[in-house]
């Protein structure tokens, strides 16, 4: 069963990813509510460990934004951009 905050994290990637909003604003919200991820359980952690590392690579030059959003797709375990429509 996925937390709230799971669930949160989910609504607010498929948002970047859907172009609703940029990866910047994805942050905005993102880091900040990581200060307070070690009170939440052990998948919610995970996910959001995963979506740190990869959006670390991305900012450091190591990933290109098409492989940073398949990551993030793979990370939430959402169907394919061509699933979308």
């Amino acid at each position: 069963m996925s937390s709230e905050l799971e669930l949160e994290i989910q609504q607010h990637l498929m948002k970047y990813l859907s172009g609703s909003v940029s990866l910047a604003e994805f942050e905005n919200w993102f880091v900040p509510m990581l200060w307070d991820i070690d009170d939440t359980d052990e998948r919610t952690r995970r996910l959001a460990g995963a979506v740190h590392i990869l959006i670390s690579e991305f900012s450091s030059g190591d990933r290109h934004e098409e492989s940073l959003r398949e990551g993030l797709i793979a990370a939430i375990g959402a169907p394919t951009p061509e699933h979308w429509r």
